[in-house]
């Protein structure tokens, strides 16, 4: 069994939960915030652990992040405000 498949098991992959091009963008996306020597930017991977890894770069990487990442910290601030009510 391939590493990619072993890895997100009966998950689907983000190119099948988005298509190749939206996979594409959120890979992109990862690779150009990750700080990891190893991060899951990989669009054979969960959708949600390729933005669980950019939300994680983003709020590092603080002022020097890139515009793209105020949408996905604001994503996950409004999942906060859900959980809270």
């Amino acid at each position: 069994m391939p590493a990619a498949a072993a890895t997100r098991g009966s998950a689907k992959s983000c190119s099948d939960e988005l298509g190749p091009k939206g996979a594409a963008s959120l890979v992109g996306q990862c690779r150009q915030v990750s700080l990891a020597s190893r991060p899951p930017c990989n669009a054979e991977y969960r959708c949600g652990l390729i933005r669980d890894e950019i939300h994680r770069s983003c709020a590092l990487l603080g002022a020097e992040a890139p515009a793209f990442c105020r949408a996905h910290v604001g994503e996950e601030e409004d999942d906060e405000d859900e959980t809270e009510n």
